[in-house]
């Protein structure tokens, strides 16, 4: 096969282009999708702008690490259509330039997006997600999910705060808990303050001279019940407010070392017992993952360049579907041995690794057919 720097060239230059263009649109859209999910909740805790633009930092290197592999994708079929809507595929084929020769400059492209999506995973996402969680952990300690003078639902509690002062303590407070369906109860306070406990990632509220009264049970309505207290201590549980990736430090939230000296402190017995995740098998696949993955975009490409190819050649309007069925195909395809190594039905370097080997293949295949479906 002859090697056309020119020509390379010109399809690395084309495919950069649209690559970039659908790697902006969707790291908008990932960026969008996980941060307005949560934006009321994050200003109800205290959020402020400053602190939300630390936040769109955080989630960016998180989101454009899963947007490369399909952007890259997305790209590379939108750069074939447009070479073919141009005549330029049937010029090239004219001169006896034919998939192959396409396939290089595919291929750099697709090692250059594998080397960036191995920079994010192993070096800046679990930092970008161990940031969030201090943000995150110093926003709610400023207690603004208790606003003065509104009422605010956290969960399934009411609150209202009459007055609040900066050393955390507080006036007039109003509490309906809605948490046990059956048993429901409102706490009046005259007084109390409130602190942010970071390990349970809970809201504990101090309160003195008060009531608690509860609502009728179904089987007496008319029995009314009321409890006097001079000090009370409630919790408000606020983690389904910074979701579960902001939890305590989890595997993806933690670097390579410490991801192995896990598994080490698992094969001596210890029970990890101060870890989220107590099975060494999570800590395994994370380290697999943070290898396996950043492949992606060179196997997409083996795979999705024949098909774009082939359907472009065709004049079918169905590549952008086959593509994206093979992208889903292969994430599918990795989360289901995922599933399967965490039953124990897989071993952590097949679950992660299996997925790039069967796409890999796959694309060689359709790679050394494509020379029959595609004359050059």
């Amino acid at each position: 096969m002859r090697f056309a720097r020119t020509l390379s060239l010109y399809v690395i230059r084309e495919t950069l282009l649209y690559c970039t263009l659908a790697f902006l649109v969707l790291t908008l859209v990932l960026l969008t999708q996980n941060l307005l999910r949560r934006l009321d909740e994050l200003f109800l805790v205290g959020m402020t702008l400053a602190d939300l633009r630390v936040v769109m930092a955080c989630i960016f290197p998180i989101a454009i690490s899963y947007a490369i592999p399909l952007a890259f994708l997305i790209g590379l079929l939108l750069a074939i259509r447009r070479l073919n809507t141009d005549g330029e595929l049937l010029a090239l084929r004219s001169i006896g330039f034919g998939p192959p020769h396409l396939l290089l400059p595919t291929l750099l492209l697709a090692a250059a997006a594998s080397l960036g999506s191995a920079w994010l995973m192993n070096d800046i996402d679990y930092q970008a997600r161990r940031q969030l969680v201090q943000l995150f952990k110093q926003v709610a300690a400023r207690g603004a999910i208790i606003e003065p003078g509104k009422f605010r639902h956290v969960g399934a509690h009411l609150i209202f705060v009459e007055d609040r002062q900066r050393d955390g303590s507080l006036r007039g407070v109003m509490i309906y808990d809605r948490s046990q369906t059956d048993r429901r109860f409102r706490v009046f306070a005259s007084r109390g303050r409130f602190e942010f406990d970071e390990r349970s990632e809970k809201i504990q509220l101090y309160l003195r001279e008060g009531d608690v009264h509860f609502d009728p049970r179904e089987d007496a309505p008319d029995r009314y019940e009321r409890i006097r207290f001079e000090t009370l201590s409630y919790q408000l549980d606020v983690r389904h407010l910074l979701g579960m990736d902001f939890g305590p430090v989890r595997p993806k939230q933690m670097s390579l070392p410490e991801l192995r000296d896990v598994l080490k402190r698992a094969e001596r017995g210890d029970p990890l017992r101060e870890l989220d995740q107590k099975d060494p098998v999570a800590y395994a696949l994370e380290i697999h993952r943070r290898r396996a993955l950043p492949l992606a975009p060179l196997v997409l490409a083996a795979v999705g360049l024949p098909i774009a190819l082939a359907s472009e050649h065709r004049g079918r309007n169905a590549g952008l579907l086959l593509v994206l069925v093979a992208a889903f195909a292969y994430y599918a395809a990795g989360a289901i041995c995922e599933a399967l190594a965490e039953s124990g039905a897989l071993g952590p370097v097949a679950a992660n690794w299996l997925p790039n080997l069967i796409f890999g293949i796959l694309g060689g295949v359709l790679i050394a057919r494509s020379r029959r479906w595609i004359p050059v």
